[in-house]
């Protein structure tokens, strides 16, 4: 069982960008963090992904919107990852979801090794929900 299934989105967050510092990535991090009593919104544009990622290897732009699972994309989001997987040629990319859905990708771009994370987050070990 994932350890990650019962995380709120913070807790996922903050998983994925320690483990793309790792790699050497440079990760921005959206929004803002409000005293309390302040407007609750991030005051970003609606859509705009949850972290910024500079790949490491000259490997491009990934921006990455945090989901926990089974969330679902706001119109203005989905709208934002059209765009992005529209530029693919020009090496910007999107993802979408926790932990697992970041690892996958990095797999799949190579950037990650399958025998480098533990077996039940290879993507060939996760369930479709």
């Amino acid at each position: 069982m994932s350890l990650c299934r019962h995380q709120p989105e913070q807790a996922e967050q903050a998983a994925i960008v320690r483990l793309l510092r790792g790699l050497g990535a440079s990760v921005y991090v959206l929004g803002t963090h409000r005293r309390r009593g302040d407007y609750p919104g991030t005051m970003q544009t609606p859509g705009i992904s949850d972290l910024v990622v500079f790949l490491p290897r000259e490997r491009g732009v990934l921006f990455v919107e945090v989901k926990a699972p089974k969330g679902r994309l706001r119109p203005e989001q989905a709208e934002f990852r059209r765009l992005c997987l529209a530029c693919l040629s020009a090496q910007v990319h999107h993802v979408v979801g926790g932990l697992d859905a970041v690892i996958g990708y990095l797999i799949g771009v190579g950037l990650l090794n399958s025998t480098q994370v533990a077996h039940y987050r290879a993507p060939e070990n996760q369930m479709e929900a």
